[in-house]
């Protein structure tokens, strides 16, 4: 055969992940037309078709399939040295791409970076805020950082904390409607619902050994904390946030604690990253920051 260029195969690697040339092209950061022209000179030297295109779509051949994993493991293989160099100099350096909710962005990812860049200011961190579940290979991400998920086994995971939630209002909300004395009450409420993907979240409390689990009911429903959190805030009714997020609120009488005498649930979050081989330095770092930021909000 002839002489292999390896770029044309992280190419076809990125290819296979973005499900077209031209996810490819942005992932990578390359012109469609250079990417394109890597795949055709990539078939060219095989002397088969690795990908069935026309107008409308393209997808891989079968060969192409059985192909695009071994262009996957080599280019796992690169990171992975890449990574070897990277511990052997002891300092971290390139980019790092992570993914996260928006609220664990804003409330721990951020301070998380801003220390994290003093230490390691070769790094250039990019922070991607979304409330959709990122896939990590797919995507392009080194890290995400999931509240309440289990992992995917075919991923790596890390603990960084378990976080309380609770219920909250609004002192307007609670002086105008009342405040429950039981979890039964809270039928006779406004219950502000969060939803993630088509999932809704359900309210789970306890007291003195009583677990009462319950999927609320209400008339609003977002799939974002900080939208609940502001409706709460604006007397729109009773949520259920995380304690980090409530703090400064509580704090200056923005908000007031529900039902503060039965416990609500708490959800573990992780660090997910997609090498077997385990974190590589700057993974590493990154997640400690993580951890001490997660840890100054408890």
């Amino acid at each position: 055969m002839e002489h292999r260029d390896l770029n044309d195969l992280a190419v076809f690697a990125a290819i296979a992940q973005a499900g077209s040339i031209t996810g490819a092209a942005k992932k990578m950061k390359l012109p469609k037309s250079n990417v394109s022209r890597r795949l055709s000179r990539l078939e060219d030297r095989l002397g088969v078709q690795l990908i069935e295109r026309n107008t409308r779509s393209s997808r891989l051949t079968s060969i192409g399939i059985r192909y695009a994993d071994y262009c996957r493991l080599m280019v796992e293989e690169a990171n992975a040295a890449d990574a070897v160099v990277e511990t052997s100099l002891g300092e971290p350096a390139g980019e790092l791409r992570v993914s996260a909710s928006v609220l664990v962005g804003q409330q721990i990812i951020a301070p998380a970076i801003a220390a994290y860049g003093q230490q390691f200011p070769k790094v250039q961190v990019i922070l991607e805020l979304t409330n959709m579940r990122a896939n990590l290979i797919e995507d392009g991400f080194d890290l995400a950082f999931r509240i309440g998920e289990k992992p995917d086994s075919s991923m790596m995971s890390q603990a960084i904390g378990t976080f309380p939630f609770g219920l909250y209002a609004s002192p307007g909300y609670l002086r105008s409607s009342g405040n429950p004395q039981l979890p039964r009450d809270l039928q006779h409420h406004r219950c502000l619902i969060m939803r993630s993907g088509f999932k809704t979240s359900r309210w789970k409390l306890q007291r003195d050994g009583e677990v009462i689990d319950f999927a609320a009911d209400g008339d609003v429903v977002v799939n974002d904390f900080l939208t609940l959190r502001n409706l709460a805030i604006a007397g729109g009714g009773i949520a259920m946030l995380p304690a980090y997020a409530v703090h400064a609120e509580c704090a200056s009488s923005l908000l007031s604690a529900v039902l503060p005498n039965w416990s609500a649930s708490s959800v573990p979050l992780s660090a997910i990253y997609p090498s077997r081989r385990g974190a590589t330095l700057k993974q590493r770092a990154f997640i400690d920051h993580v951890r001490q930021a997660a840890e100054n909000l408890a």
